[in-house]
């Protein structure tokens, strides 16, 4: 009975250790990104300006040239975002790039897009949840 009893000990001393990072794990990959875009209407167009951007232009003169959404006045800039307020497919593709890469081509019910991370920042409640639960 004594075993069973500090097993049970465990487990619970290992559940309220794991419980507060479990339900705060979340925070941890979630980051908001700056983006900026290049919406076409065919696939044809978008995969020319891929090929331009590809040569050496600039992917917010690109922007401004090509765009067909008001973002072209902001050379392509959507601002941050965070996961769940996309679309999903340029949701998808967008927080799989890496800081300044430009996607391939994203079918959208928009359209055709062309996706660029500008900035990455992460949540600040990751820095507040260590400071909260651990002793620096």
């Amino acid at each position: 009975m004594k075993i069973i009893l500090n097993i049970f000990c465990l487990i619970l001393t290992l559940f309220a250790c794991w419980f507060p990072f479990a339900y705060h794990h979340s925070s941890f990959d979630k980051k908001e990104i700056q983006i900026s875009h290049i919406l076409t209407d065919t696939k044809e167009q978008i995969e020319n300006v891929q090929n331009q951007i590809k040569e050496g232009k600039s992917f917010e003169q690109m922007a401004q040239d090509y765009s067909k959404d008001d973002t072209k006045n902001d050379k392509g800039n959507i601002g941050y975002k965070s996961r769940g307020t996309l679309v999903p497919e340029f949701e998808q593709a967008a927080f799989n790039l890496d800081l300044n890469e430009v996607s391939a081509p994203v079918k959208t019910e928009y359209g055709w897009h062309l996706i660029k991370v500008n900035d990455i920042k992460y949540y600040s409640d990751k820095e507040s949840f260590g400071k909260k639960y651990f002793v620096y």
